[in-house]
């Protein structure tokens, strides 16, 4: 009984799945689909832009901050007493030109332009003085030189009654002494006339001389009036009213407001194109001085909030001091001739009719600022839309059906687009960009256009 059982257990297993396998044989196999065959791509479409002629304008963007054009430090010239301090002569106070700023106790160089002015009169009496005398002089002179005429035309006279015997030795020897009295009187007039003549020039030279005091002292009591010297911001006030000052004393530090700099820094390969600018006539001119940098227009920028603020200033020389070691560059100076001529510039880079309540009426010291340097090159430039620029550098050209790749040198950057060098760069105008994007590019890929999209200079 139990053997039937262990049978019956191992057979029915095998019985069912043997009637399975008999199934799924009867059941048969379906063919597989056909497949349907895609026709393979010839060309991959892009977009593309085409290649424009560059302008031959550049714009070198740099940052900068404004300084001052000159900070001068006015000093007593004349020793006193502070007898008056302006209002305005404060620290931060805005002065006009010729504004008095201080004055010191003139009371002790008046009295001193009252002296010599009295000498100089009196120099110039001796003087008028001596000229009488010397006219009295030149008189006395005449009538002696008459008389020795005379005198010496008796003297003849008398010789030749002599030799007749008219008249006697003794007659002739009176008319010899009264000769020689005259000659005399004519020889000390001769002799006054030349001391006169020197005490003149004497004369002459202390009134010259008092004359000269005058004008220094003159000159100091108008040093007693501290002016300033120029449009200027008061940046730091030293002295009080009432203190005593020294002749060299610092009396206050004015800020020229006139005109302003910009203190900004340009790499080598920027300079190089502002080289690059000059025409030869310019290049001829600053031959002699290999040191300058040619006058090259700049804007200068100021960004409150939303809004943006323009200057014109002019890229007048480097610093003077060569490379930065830290950051190799060159420190440059901006003038802005007129700071206070301030334009407030839209959003497309036009400026507007008036100037916002909010806007700055001056560059101030301090600011920071954008420099945008104008250069006119004389190279041959192309230009393409930045999105035509990949981040690897490379420029995507679609040349008789197949894809060129390009990694040219940028020259510039501005308003979207990207300028190279025509000859260098392998680019030229009416050349097809591609600004689509590519899955595994290579050189000799096939590609079609599928869009043309100008760019817009």
């Amino acid at each position: 009984m139990s053997v039937a059982r262990s049978l019956f257990s191992w057979v029915v297993p095998v019985l069912i799945l043997a009637a399975a396998i008999g199934g799924f044989l009867a059941m048969g196999s379906q063919p597989p689909p056909q497949r349907k065959v895609s026709a393979a791509v010839l060309a991959t479409p892009v977009r593309t832009a085409f290649v424009e002629k560059g302008d031959g304008h550049i714009e070198i963007d740099a940052d900068g901050v404004v300084v001052p054009i000159r900070e001068v430090t006015l000093a007593a010239e004349v020793p006193g007493r502070i007898m008056k301090k302006s209002a305005n002569c404060r620290a931060g106070k805005f002065v006009k030109a010729g504004t008095v700023l201080f004055e010191i106790d003139n009371r002790d160089y008046q009295l001193d332009v009252a002296r010599l002015e009295g000498e100089r009169r009196q120099s110039i009496l001796n003087i008028e003085e001596i000229d009488e005398e010397i006219e009295q002089n030149k008189e006395s002179l005449g009538h002696a030189q008459q008389q020795l005429e005379l005198v010496h035309k008796d003297v003849k006279r008398f010789e030749n009654l002599k030799m007749d015997r008219i008249v006697t030795e003794a007659d002739l020897d009176r008319s010899l002494r009264e000769e020689l009295t005259v000659a005399n009187s004519l020889t000390m007039l001769q002799g006054q006339q030349r001391v006169l003549t020197k005490r003149r020039s004497r004369l002459l030279e202390a009134e010259m001389l008092a004359g000269t005091m005058l004008e220094r002292v003159k000159l100091d009591l108008e040093r007693t009036r501290v002016v300033s010297p120029s449009d200027g911001m008061i940046v730091a006030d030293l002295v009080e009213q009432d203190s005593f000052v020294s002749k060299g004393t610092p009396l206050v530090t004015l800020e020229d407001t006139s005109a302003a700099e910009v203190k900004t820094s340009l790499r080598m390969d920027e300079i190089a194109r502002i080289w690059g600018g000059r025409s030869n006539d310019e290049t001829e001119k600053i031959d002699g001085n290999v040191y300058d940098i040619p006058e090259t227009p700049v804007s200068v920028a100021f960004t409150i909030g939303n809004r943006t603020y323009q200057w014109d200033g002019m890229l007048t020389r480097q610093e003077g001091r060569g490379l930065d070691e830290k950051t190799r560059t060159l420190p440059c100076r901006v003038l802005v001739e007129d700071p206070t001529n301030v334009k407030a510039i839209d959003a497309y880079g036009a400026p507007l009719a008036t100037l916002p309540l909010g806007a700055p009426r001056s560059l101030f010291r301090g600011m920071f600022v954008e420099v945008k340097v104008h250069v006119d090159s004389t190279l041959d430039l192309v230009s393409i839309p930045q999105e035509a620029m990949h981040p690897s550098g490379d420029v995507w050209v679609l040349r008789e059906g197949v894809l060129a790749i390009f990694h040219p040198h940028v020259v510039h950057v501005l308003r979207g687009l990207v300028s190279f060098e025509a000859d260098e760069s392998g680019l030229v105008p009416g050349d097809r960009v591609v600004i689509s994007q590519i899955s595994n590019p290579r050189q000799g890929m096939a590609l079609s256009d599928a869009s043309s999209l100008k760019a817009i200079p």
